[in-house]
């Protein structure tokens, strides 16, 4: 190894160190997910694969010779603002995309345009090593029931379904977070990105295979819910839960996988003098002197610049702390206690629970208000929802975006239809921020990360509004537009009262 490529990992070296310097929480909540959930366990295997991409091309590379792209900088300084509005924001998925950005655009800056052109794929390779996924986990549930139930019917089996849950006339089944089929997604798609980018030179090819890898686990999963399902009716329940319920999922998932390999591979090119084309272009690269500690200085100036404001809002927060709700009168509202159901929100600093009546109807009222929120201590976050998908009393069994409220407090909110075994419950629920409502989680976390900035506060709130109901969703959503004309004055006073407390 040459001087010169000494000099520019070296530089390489503190621009990646310096990046990861504000993301130690970042990267040890990370290699956490990595560990404790299975679906993102092939977060471990990302770099040492990418290592091994670039290891490959060693000929190629030692050949050329390092020169700073100065055009990096801007994508550079872009991904700086994105990982801030994510730390701003606590979402951790921003943040890491953020890191490995900066990684990225690091390699560009210091190395050059051509040497990054040579390494590109395993750089971009190591975004597969972020744990990003479960916002799918709903659709690929629903999608899922959709597919079973419609295959049970199309086989001549009577299916009463009600959301992800549906029954058979000798059993009652429910698709669960476990059998969304988000790890064979993952898995696949990992896979396949690999596969294309070793087996085929035309990028039409490999789009084709990545596509297939995404759409084949998909489909491959409705089939085994069905194909269990089926094992339960005709042989006999079971035979088709526990642990033969995981290891027939993940023979046929294996089947699938070596299938769809097996069949791709009928469609791999010929070798051709690509690398060849390309070592010979690299031997004609003429070295030059390079300001490597320039480029080196002016990432670590937009790194520590980046961190030391992020540090300087996060001391403002810590300022104020304690929270208190007291919640007004509702007119034509009695308060009777708390209420016998809880939504799943975790790490608030204050919340009320509690039940109102009226001329025989019921409402539960609750509220759960956020303020200096950190890693488990947040608004918006997978782990908050109504019901979890692990809940051994209450599902949801439908949900749906609709229009509450009046004049200039008219806004969406989302409607669940929860259900047990001892009744059923109609829930509204949506966040205040910052003085705003909004039932949108994307728009929730924008708000935060604006206030955070202008304001120096993130407090914000999740209210959920629900009611009991028999047959009749109709009724007790107009019971809930009732209470919810009546009360969203007293809501908002409370709420704007907690966020003037400065203690």
């Amino acid at each position: 190894m040459n001087r010169r490529w000494k000099i520019a990992l070296f530089c390489l070296f503190l621009a990646i160190s310096a990046s990861m310097l504000p993301n130690l929480a970042v990267i040890a909540f990370t290699v956490r997910t990595w560990a404790s959930n299975e679906t993102y366990t092939h977060g471990f295997l990302i770099f040492p694969i990418a290592a091994w991409l670039i290891w490959r091309k060693r000929e190629i590379l030692s050949a050329m010779s390092p020169e700073p792209a100065w055009p990096g900088l801007f994508p550079f300084l872009l991904l700086a603002v994105i990982w801030q509005l994510g730390h701003q924001a606590d979402v951790m998925v921003v943040q890491q995309y953020g890191l490995i950005g900066m990684i990225v655009a690091s390699s560009w800056i210091i190395l050059g345009k051509k040497i990054f052109y040579q390494i590109s794929f395993p750089l971009f390779f190591l975004f597969l090593s972020v744990p990003i996924g479960d916002a799918l986990i709903p659709a690929l549930m629903n999608f899922t029931a959709d597919f079973t139930v419609d295959a049970l019917q199309l086989t001549g089996i009577p299916v009463y379904r009600e959301g992800t849950f549906f029954s058979l006339p000798d059993g009652n089944w429910s698709v669960v977070e476990a059998c969304s089929g988000l790890r064979y997604l993952i898995s696949s798609l990992t896979l396949g990105i690999l596969y294309a980018y070793l087996t085929y030179h035309s990028l039409f090819r490999k789009l084709v295979f990545i596509l297939f890898s995404a759409l084949v686990p998909i489909l491959a999963n409705g089939v085994r819910a069905y194909m269990i399902v089926m094992i339960g009716h005709l042989a006999g329940m079971r035979y088709a839960t526990g642990i033969d319920h995981l290891i027939y999922g993940w023979i046929f998932f294996g089947l699938v996988m070596l299938l769809l390999f097996w069949i791709g591979s009928f469609f791999k090119e010929k070798e051709d003098l690509q690398e060849t084309g390309e070592r010979q272009e690299a031997l004609t690269v003429q070295e030059s002197s390079s300001p490597f500690f320039a480029a080196t200085t002016i990432i670590l100036a937009i790194v520590l610049s980046n961190w030391a404001y992020a540090s300087h809002l996060d001391r403002k927060l810590q300022r104020f702390s304690q929270v208190e709700l007291n919640m007004p009168e509702i007119a034509g509202w009695q308060e009777d206690g708390i209420s016998f159901w809880r939504p799943h929100y975790l790490g608030s600093r204050a919340s009320i629970n509690k039940s109102y009546r009226t001329e025989g109807k019921e409402v539960f009222l609750f509220v759960a208000y956020y303020r200096n929120q950190s890693l488990g201590k947040e608004l918006v976050t997978s782990g908050n929802q109504l019901v979890t998908t692990t809940d051994p009393v209450w599902g949801k069994v439908g949900e749906a975006a609709i229009e509450a409220g009046s004049g200039k407090e008219k806004f969406l909110i989302h409607q669940a239809k929860l259900k047990s075994a001892n009744g059923r419950l109609l829930a509204w629920e949506w966040y205040w921020v910052n003085g705003e409502w909004t039932s949108n989680p994307y728009r929730a976390k924008f708000l935060e990360a604006e206030s955070r900035m202008a304001h120096g506060s993130d407090d914000a709130a999740e209210i959920v509004i629900s009611t009991p109901y028999s047959t009749d969703p109709d009724q007790a959503s107009a019971i809930l537009g009732d209470f919810l004309k009546q009360s969203l004055p007293d809501i908002k006073t409370m709420l704007d009262h907690a966020a003037r407390q400065m203690k």
